[in-house]
């Protein structure tokens, strides 16, 4: 137990050596726009509920207390601190949790060693994103309704009472009227759950992974079969009534976004005979969740699943003893979201983070499965749940220092690499989008915005018009503000140029006079240009300038801009192939 929650605040402690200490990693584009949010706060948001605004903005105003100024660089560790917060109290309920329900101190010191080699974990708990709060409060939750599962074993059975004129009546202990005692944690689950919907409303899955087990437990049917549980998700439910009321002022756009989601177009799908679309869907689908576990991990993941389906399978007596209702509960909490975003690869593809709430309970079958096998009796079984346990935590280990530290190895590669923008460079195993994938999207952020900001100074040297900063995309516009010098806002004509809509089309772009000059960041074709932002000025160059965003030695990408002289006071309706 001790070791267990050393190893939990020895981790928490590296995350902010990790980020205060020079860190490598920019944030990402999807933080800087949710740190774009919390300078507009509101009841909800274009594509999100407002909790991650709410968030980032207590992170700033902390800083604030410490001198921080308003600065990307200096303000980014401060902005992701959270995100550190929230990664210990998750490694605490699972802890917690693994503890309690397999009754043993091992299993939860397996879970933490376990958890520590899933490089997925590792970056989750430094990226202020909408997940790990979300997965804090779906772990809160479920922790919550297992506390309840016990009280409700635990507490008396109904108790027949008697009255004066000798006609017996039930005491306050029936299934319906049970003391406070008992039915706190399910409250407390229904509190946990609504804060997490303000995050995401992904649990909403909850009530139905508890109605699965109680259908396949009798024992947590019993505990479940209440009223509370009705009013616990309620309580879940209210939390959106913010969220609703702020969608109906504005045009229901969350929900139209929802309806949505999904990656890759239909066009794209209808060039590939629909089969190999799906079967791709499938393999990225499966690859996504494989990969950032690292490989390994996934496959003990599988393992630890099929094994705790065939304990919840035995018959009559045997199932007490091999603890199905554990296995049912962890099953009911993890399966659903997978079942689910692997059928909707029939239609559509996923994202590889939106199962990411089912890892919680599906670490801690892990984690349990592998304590039983490394403690075996059977001395076969035994040595091959060690040498597979101890390959697959050493592998996920190793493998996430390397993915940590990969950036010592660009100044290197700037010496082997063609020059930039050659045929060769793409071809090049020294590029470093082939082995470093995916931090290379957190690089660079902070020297694009400095070329973009030497771009927009010589603009305003050559003109005595005030310039503004707008961006094509919605995430490039938020990491621009964020990382220029005074963190301007910065205007968006994604949705009017064909893109989708964004949290922009909400605000009201930036106050513009007529004669005013703009500064175009991102990439548009040349009959794009003509046909979306020309009309709305006088003239506009002929060509962008391309300006090389350089990290450690290597051109890792290029930002294009674009110098567009004299507003017309109006910009183009939105283009007809605008969608949400």
């Amino acid at each position: 137990m001790r070791l267990a929650l050393a190893l939990i605040v020895l981790g928490a402690v590296s995350n902010l050596f990790f980020l205060f200490n020079h860190c490598p990693l920019d944030l990402v584009e999807d933080e800087t726009h949710y740190w774009e949010w919390s300078r507009h706060l509101d009841y909800g948001y274009y594509s999100k509920p407002p909790g991650i605004a709410w968030v980032i903005r207590g992170a700033v105003e902390l800083a604030h207390l410490f001198g921080v100024a308003d600065n990307g660089v200096a303000m980014a560790p401060w902005i992701r601190l959270p995100a550190v917060i929230f990664g210990l109290c998750s490694g605490l309920l699972t802890l917690a949790l693994a503890r309690r329900i397999f009754k043993d101190d091992r299993a939860g010191l397996a879970v933490i060693v376990v958890g520590a080699a899933v490089p997925m974990f590792a970056v989750g708990s430094l990226l202020i994103t909408i997940d790990s709060p979300m997965y804090l409060c779906w772990a809160a939750t479920v922790y919550c309704l297992w506390r309840h599962v016990e009280a409700s074993g635990q507490s008396s059975p109904p108790q027949v009472v008697s009255d004066q004129t000798g006609v017996g009546e039930m005491s306050s202990l029936t299934t319906d009227h049970r003391p406070l005692t008992t039915v706190r944690w399910l409250y407390l689950a229904g509190l946990a759950a609504s804060c997490g919907m303000l995050f995401k409303p992904v649990l909403i899955a909850i009530p139905i992974c508890v109605a699965l087990a109680a259908k396949f437990s009798p024992q947590m049917r019993a505990a479940f079969r209440t009223r509370h549980t009705i009013f616990a998700g309620l309580l879940m439910l209210l939390s959106q009534a913010p969220v609703v009321i702020w969608n109906a002022a504005h045009d229901w756009v969350t929900f139209r976004h929802i309806a949505t989601q999904g990656v890759g177009s239909e066009s794209g799908d209808q060039k590939t005979n629909w089969f190999v679309a799906t079967l791709r869907r499938f393999g990225e689908f499966i690859g996504g969740q494989a990969g950032p576990m690292g490989g390994l991990m996934f496959v003990l993941l599988i393992v630890a699943v099929v094994v705790a389906c065939k304990r919840c399978c035995v018959k009559g007596s045997e199932k007490e003893s091999a603890g199905s209702p554990r296995w049912i509960f962890l099953l009911s909490f993890t399966l659903p979201l997978w079942t689910f975003y692997f059928a909707m690869n029939f239609w559509k593809g996923t994202e590889p983070n939106w199962p990411a709430a089912s890892y919680f309970t599906g670490m801690i079958l892990v984690a349990g499965i592998l304590s039983e096998g490394w403690n075996a009796a059977d001395a076969k079984l035994r040595k091959t749940w060690r040498t597979w346990g101890t390959i697959t935590m050493v592998w996920g280990v190793v493998l996430t220092a390397v993915a940590f530290n990969l950036h010592r190895l660009y100044p290197i590669a700037a010496e082997k690499l063609p020059a930039f923008g050659s045929p060769d460079y793409g071809k090049s195993w020294w590029n470093p989008s082939k082995w470093d994938q995916p931090a290379i999207r957190l690089r660079g952020h902070a020297e694009r915005a400095v070329k973009v900001d030497g771009a927009l100074t010589m603009f305003e040297l050559q003109s005595d018009r005030p310039t503004h900063v707008f961006a094509t995309r919605y995430d490039l516009a938020s990491s621009l503000a964020f990382y220029l010098p005074g963190q301007p806002f910065v205007g968006c004509v994604m949705s009017r140029v064909g893109g989708r809509m964004s949290q922009y089309d909400v605000w009201a772009d930036p106050v513009m006079n007529v004669g005013d000059n703009v500064l175009l960041v991102g990439g548009m074709s040349r009959p794009e240009l003509q046909k979306y932002i020309e009309p709305a000025f006088e003239r506009i160059d002929a060509e962008y300038q391309r300006l090389p965003v350089v990290y450690q030695g290597v051109t890792i990408r290029e930002a294009l801009v674009l110098r567009c002289y004299g507003f017309k006071g109006k910009w183009p309706a939105k283009a007809d192939e605008t969608h949400y």
